[in-house]
């Protein structure tokens, strides 16, 4: 046993882990930081392909999936304006690129994670590499256990363990475990942040073709969700930008069995079927390929016809009355159906996790087990691609060591 008692003990030295890590030893409280890799702040080393987009100037609870309740308390007490502010705080310089996404100047991940490690190291944390937390125990304090055997004791504890998304960065299920040792319930983890499988094998004719989309996701013909950009198609369905952003809409949504899409080749124009039957009104003439020529790239033109029924030697304005609604609309909306996402190791969030109703709105201390806080990827919000979820990270961290140390 450690005769060593902590005032808190935090299990994981990821985004939310680290910033917490700071914050209590920089008032005061003895921290430990118990990390499972044999180096800290491997997500946020990966996040943002390597460049970490750590907040975005737009963060609001309508950029994610989860308790409104929790997420307008949590961004109210951590605003991008104060996230911001406090990473300049910490040396780093920062810069503003398209969509409201916010990255390091120099535009590596290092320097959000090294500055942040060493602000935690200088304040008074300790930090244990390669000591994985398989137990803990609440009694009169509480006592977690290493996968070694030793047993670290403290009066708090705080479980920013992170999710089970990206496994080669550290993702894992033991979080969720350890939670429900300590009276929480979990909601399924799913994949999100991923890429879409789709039941349209002819999608792979399409394999490394760009569009620029928008792309909705529907039930029983109401849309659940929607999101403008890239796509890009692949042999196994469709990834990019616009893809990412939908993804926990259709991770949540197949759970209840395959979820329907459309993809409009057109999003920027008010009305793409009218701008397509003007254009056959000018260029009726032109073979179906010809047709297309100057608006679509030619594979999915190519595809698209296929699809239509378009006799692909005879000018538009012969094809038949069906074939002529059916060429006016598909291009708009093009159905697919998302069978699955990719695996976990493709998957950079999570859906699901701790429930958050058993969380405190204000402090993420946790209803079920006084002295217990819950941070980061481990709750069951998650945000949209764009810097979101790391902001709630850094968030979470910040306040439950605020209400720590109102706690000592």
């Amino acid at each position: 046993m450690n005769p060593l008692i902590y005032d808190v003990i935090i299990i994981g030295a990821g985004a939310s882990g680290l910033m917490c890590a700071r914050e209590c030893a920089r008032r005061g409280l003895k921290t430990l930081v118990l990390e499972k890799e044999a180096a800290p702040a491997k997500k946020i080393l990966v996040s943002g392909n390597g460049r970490c987009n750590l907040t975005n100037v737009r963060v609001s609870p309508k950029y994610y999936h989860g308790n409104e309740k929790l997420l307008t308390r949590t961004l109210e007490q951590f605003s991008y304006q104060n996230c911001r502010s406090y990473f300049e705080d910490l040396g780093i310089l920062l810069t503003e690129e398209g969509l409201g996404r916010v990255f390091p100047a120099t535009g590596k991940s290092t320097a959000v994670a090294e500055p942040l490690k060493l602000a935690a190291a200088e304040a008074g944390a300790e930090i244990l590499l390669g000591k994985e937390a398989v137990r803990v125990k609440k009694g009169k304090l509480f006592t977690v256990t290493a996968q070694s055997g030793e047993r670290f004791e403290s009066r708090q504890l705080v479980l920013a363990c992170g999710s089970c998304a990206y496994p080669q960065a550290g993702g894992t299920q033991k979080g969720y475990e350890l939670a429900k040792m300590l009276g929480h319930t979990v909601k399924t983890p799913r994949p999100a942040l991923s890429a879409l499988c789709l039941k349209e094998t002819a999608c792979a004719r399409l394999t490394g073709v760009r569009a620029q989309v928008r792309l909705t996701v529907w039930e029983d013909k109401h849309a659940l969700d929607e999101a403008e950009g890239e796509v890009l198609f692949t042999n196994y369905g469709i990834n990019g930008p616009a893809v990412l952003n939908v993804s926990s809409t259709v991770s949540r949504a197949l759970a209840h069995g395959n979820v329907p899409l459309t993809l409009n080749f057109f999003p920027h124009l008010p009305s793409g079927p009218a701008f397509l039957k003007e254009r056959a009104e000018k260029f009726g003439s032109r073979r179906p390929k010809d047709f297309f020529a100057g608006i679509l790239h030619e594979s999915v033109a190519n595809l698209l016809i296929d699809f239509i029924g378009l006799r692909k030697n005879l000018p538009v304005k012969e094809q038949t009355p069906n074939t002529l609604a059916r060429l006016f609309q598909t291009p708009c909306a093009w159905p697919l159906t998302a069978v699955a996402l990719r695996p976990w190791n493709e998957a950079m969030a999570a859906t699901g996790g701790v429930n958050t109703a058993e969380i405190n709105y204000n402090t993420f201390e946790s209803l079920k087990c006084p002295g217990l806080y819950i941070t980061g990827e481990l709750l069951d919000v998650d945000g949209k691609s764009g810097g979101f979820n790391l902001h709630f990270a850094w968030a979470g961290g910040f306040i439950a060591a605020a209400d720590l140390s109102k706690e000592n």
